[in-house]
């Protein structure tokens, strides 16, 4: 079986994603291929370019317009008709990496690549090929859904109401299996170890503080007035490839004298060792980090969701008990008073390790073999 995986770099979720996916089909048979490709990129740098900095400007400087713009187009009206017009235009541009490849599946990380991809066999240009959407957030929106689409992966079965309710899609052809992560995320570990290794302390409280999604100014002061208020927190605190960040932090912990009690780290391929070793992570909700918590047993802390897929997702884990929304006047209190609720944050473990999918990317290969037997 071939299958083309494409992704795009709106976030690193949809990316990430899909690496997870490509090395469990390598991992399960050599007599697969698979293959990733970014698509937004295949269809063009200026369409790459205008799509991925919109998005990140929208979310990061105008939030409120970003957070109206994805409710109007989740709903069926002229303008989410215009935005999946506008993708179908862009599909064929896809097809030279489709020839080249030549799949029997094609699993889509990103809403409108599926778009691109159901116009595509609505005219008969990939026949015979079987499409997957994967969606990679806790609640769906109306650019991941075509009719011409084979299958539909969602994070949580909970999802499935509104696919078919507000959407359409027949119920066969969803399938709950959780977004794929790699399996270093769920294979055992060794606490002590770890700690040791890291030079942290294994029986101290423990707060990771993912600082690389927040803005400078934003987690200095944050981080600052936590460590101030409680030293019997340890911290680790990654910082991603800012490396403004690192050096202001840097500063800022030897400033306060908090190097005893703070990690600080910078770009980490190992980030599953820092939450299993965690009691919290403080972070926002981006889809893959979510899953990524709950497959460690890792309760969350969301500092802030702009709205649109963030706030879905932040909704969804605090009305599942897996996660707490920190109210801006009292963050501080709020994070120490959970860290000494042994009870509470047991229990916000158990709900993590009740919606974790650990099995997902090898789930979501078993559906891509079912598909290519029925054709």
């Amino acid at each position: 079986m071939r299958v083309l995986i494409f992704t795009a770099s709106t976030g690193g979720g949809h990316k990430r994603a899909a690496a997870a996916l490509e090395a469990k089909i390598k991992a399960l048979s050599k007599e697969n291929s698979v293959k990733v490709v970014d698509g937004l990129k295949e269809v063009g740098k200026v369409y790459d370019d205008t799509v991925c900095h919109s998005y990140h400007f929208m979310a990061t400087k105008i939030p409120k317009v970003y957070g109206i713009s994805y409710s109007v187009t989740d709903r069926k009206n002229l303008i989410s008709s215009t935005v999946m017009r506008s993708n179908k235009i862009m599909a064929r541009r896809l097809l030279s990496s489709i020839d080249e490849f030549m799949p029997d599946v094609i699993i889509a990380c990103h809403p409108f690549i599926t778009g691109m991809l159901g116009s595509l066999k609505k005219h008969k240009k990939i026949e015979g090929i079987k499409t997957i959407s994967l969606i990679t957030d806790y609640d769906s929106h109306r650019t991941y859904i075509n009719s011409y689409i084979d299958a539909y992966v969602l994070a949580v079965p909970s999802m499935a109401e509104k696919l078919i309710n507000e959407y359409g899609v027949a119920k066969e052809k969803i399938y709950p299996l959780g977004i794929p992560i790699f399996d270093s995320f769920t294979e055992p570990y060794d606490k002590e170890k770890i700690c040791e290794r890291e030079g942290l302390d294994p029986n101290k409280p423990t707060v990771l503080l993912m600082a690389g999604s927040f803005g400078v100014n934003t987690v200095l002061e944050f981080y600052k007035g936590l460590a101030l208020k409680s030293k019997d927190i340890q911290f680790i605190i990654i910082t991603g490839r800012n490396i403004k960040l690192f050096g202001q932090l840097d500063k800022l912990i030897d400033e306060i004298g908090a190097y005893e009690y703070t990690k600080l780290l910078y770009f980490v391929r190992n980030v599953q060792d820092y939450m299993h070793i965690s009691d919290l992570i403080i972070t926002k909700p981006g889809g893959l980090t979510v899953t990524e918590s709950l497959a460690c047993k890792l309760p969350l802390a969301i500092y802030s969701a702009f709205p649109g897929q963030e706030r879905d997702n932040a909704d969804f884990l605090v009305g599942e008990n897996a996660a707490v929304l920190l109210d801006k006047e009292n963050e501080y209190s709020e994070i120490i008073d959970l860290l000494n609720n042994k009870e509470k944050l047991e229990a916000m473990r158990d709900k993590c390790s009740e919606l974790a999918q650990p099995d997902s990317a090898e789930n979501i290969f078993r559906l891509a073999e079912k598909l290519c037997k029925e054709k």
